[in-house]
């Protein structure tokens, strides 16, 4: 574990962020008090296109090996992909933004990046060089110096939303794959 996700398309991807907010509203004067818990994680439904027997195989085993809900996979969203290039200096677990070193390039909001196995989107564009970066979630884990953000094709670290996965099969034995996933923290 973590299995690598199959190579066989995404037709479809419901992507978000679910936090832990409260917030206690009055019937009477609408006033609120809102508490941030600060947990935040990335959640999906994925359904992938219709698939021959033969493609059909390789899904399969994947989502019978990932054991229910105790195994892991490694995904990311298939059109995020950027050429954007940066390094941070340091940071504590839970930040929200960060300084990137000097050489570091350009990165518009809206970009996703991957530190460690995690995915992670800037929030507010940064210019090239030694800048802010702010992003959510927040960070799971410390980072070091000098420590490269990944911009190709990043991806998160997940685990099956449901321990109850299958599948459909039509007469023309075409094979249809949908499940709800979370990110595994």
């Amino acid at each position: 574990m973590p299995l690598a996700f199959p190579s066989v398309g995404i037709q479809h991807i419901d992507l978000r962020l679910n936090r832990t907010v409260a917030v206690a509203e009055s019937p009477f004067t609408y006033d609120q008090q809102v508490h941030d818990f600060g947990g935040a994680r990335w959640e999906a439904e994925i359904t992938l296109p219709p698939l021959s027997d033969a493609q059909a195989r390789s899904v399969e085993a994947f989502i019978i090996g990932l054991k229910g809900r105790s195994g892991t996979f490694t995904m990311g969203h298939p059109l995020h992909n950027s050429t954007a290039n940066s390094t941070v200096t340091s940071a504590a677990i839970r930040a929200e933004s960060f300084t990137t070193t000097a050489g570091s390039g350009a990165v518009t909001a809206g970009t996703y990046f991957q530190i460690g196995d995690y995915l992670y989107v800037a929030t507010a564009d940064k210019a090239s060089g030694a800048n802010t970066l702010s992003f959510q979630p927040p960070l799971r884990a410390a980072i070091g110096t000098s420590t490269a953000l990944d911009f190709t094709l990043p991806k998160s670290l997940w685990r099956l939303a449901s321990n109850d996965v299958g599948w459909s099969t039509d007469a023309a034995s075409m094979h249809g794959f949908a499940f709800a996933c979370v990110e595994a923290l």
